[in-house]
């Protein structure tokens, strides 16, 4: 069986803002969003069988 190759397609536009930040800024940015969304996954409730 042949793998196939995969390629992400990774264009974007960075904001300005990212761009500016150290290194310190970013690691604490991207903690504070891993937080949240581990926190809103916890409040998420099942759906409910119909």
């Amino acid at each position: 069986m042949k793998k196939e190759e995969y390629f992400a397609d990774d264009r974007c536009i960075i904001p300005e803002e990212i761009k500016k930040m150290s290194r310190e800024e970013l690691d604490a940015e991207i903690e504070r969003m891993e937080k949240e969304a581990k926190r809103k996954k916890e409040q998420r409730q099942p759906l409910a069988a119909v």
